[in-house]
């Protein structure tokens, strides 16, 4: 089966991508051109569709040419989208033959490095995915790393998520909820200048930088992405908080900050299983958890996989052109991310 790819028109966007269960808020219009801008990128919105002109998959694309190249890397996260809503997933020959077809257009044709990883949320196998990746002409990619989560499954009733925790973060959520704290749930500028001066506070004192930080969510405001709010209050204190957007069947754990009055009363723990029922009560299918990170976060990690859910795992791969231009696009690659680590 030859596919070959057409591209998309922004306004289209919205409507195509929410074709598509696998949609996460990676790949909305408003994130990914945000993020494109963010890196100086290019935005190109790309899918294949088949003879009866159904989109077998999309993806929105994050193009950084070198400069003086013309050419660069291709990057999609959390894409290409290739679980339809109105029909069968594909098959492994027809996925082989949608990563062919990007492949041939982005890198062969292109000439850029072309890098994917797929919604973690979508929960493919990776040794499947690994096998049809390879097939495709595609090899397991040096950066970014992996996402690792960790994701609950809402279809459960709330009794069946409870008895699902793990026994200690069972008996910390207890405490938590007998802790009398007054939780809100909100949105817009009152809240997240509340969240904010926490999550400031908390920075300072652990001395981390997010890559992107909360205020780039908070700007994104579209029918298809949305962030709220979650603040723990205690005798009129903030004492806690989390961040979680929202995406078509999905919900993600996106930030969160906890207050030195906040630690002993477990407030995290209230916010997170609010969190939890909250986006139940929305519809979403699935609580990610938002990566997990074991070396450089232990404990995160720990409150995390504490929770019980099912392990996510959505591994990179890329498809380099022929030729010398791969190895100059890696050096300059790579003299970026060490100018960016001195920096």
């Amino acid at each position: 089966m030859t596919l070959a790819l057409r591209p998309i028109a922004a306004a289209d966007w919205p409507a195509v991508a929410a074709g598509f269960r696998d949609l996460t808020f990676e790949q909305t219009l408003a994130y990914s051109t945000a993020a494109a801008a963010r890196i100086k990128a290019r935005l190109e919105r790309v899918g294949v569709a088949g003879p009866d002109g159904r989109w077998r998959a999309v993806v929105a694309l994050r193009v950084k040419p070198v400069p003086g190249l013309g050419r660069g890397i291709a990057w999609a996260p959390s894409g290409p989208l290739i679980l339809p809503r109105d029909g069968p997933d594909p098959d492994a020959e027809a996925l082989t033959a949608i990563m062919v077809a990007f492949r041939r257009e982005i890198a062969d044709a292109q000439g850029h490095i072309l890098r994917l990883r797929l919604a973690g949320t979508a929960r493919h196998d990776p040794a499947r995915f690994a096998a049809i990746a390879a097939a495709a002409g595609f090899s397991p990619a040096p950066r970014p790393a992996p996402y690792r989560s960790v994701a609950l499954d809402l279809g459960l009733t709330p009794e069946a998520l409870m008895a699902a925790l793990n026994g200690k973060w069972r008996t910390d959520l207890r405490f938590a909820l007998k802790s009398d704290l007054t939780l809100e749930r909100g949105a817009g500028p009152a809240i997240e200048a509340r969240f904010l001066a926490m999550f400031d506070r908390v920075q300072m004192a652990k001395g981390f930088a997010p890559d992107i930080p909360p205020g780039f969510h908070f700007s994104l405001n579209c029918p298809e992405y949305r962030v709220e709010m979650l603040i723990a209050t205690k005798d009129g204190q903030d004492i806690a908080g989390i961040v979680v957007g929202i995406c078509a069947a999905s919900a993600t754990y996106l930030f969160g900050a906890t207050a030195e009055a906040g630690r002993p009363l477990r407030a995290g723990y209230a916010l997170q299983w609010e969190a939890i029922l909250t986006s139940r009560t929305a519809g979403c299918l699935w609580y990610d958890l938002g990566g997990v990170d074991a070396h450089a976060n232990p404990d995160v990690a720990r409150f995390k996989e504490r929770m019980n859910g099912a392990p996510l795992l959505a591994e990179v791969f890329e498809a380099r052109p022929h030729g010398l231009v791969p190895a100059l696009i890696a050096g300059a690659e790579a003299l970026r991310a060490r100018l960016k680590q001195r920096g």
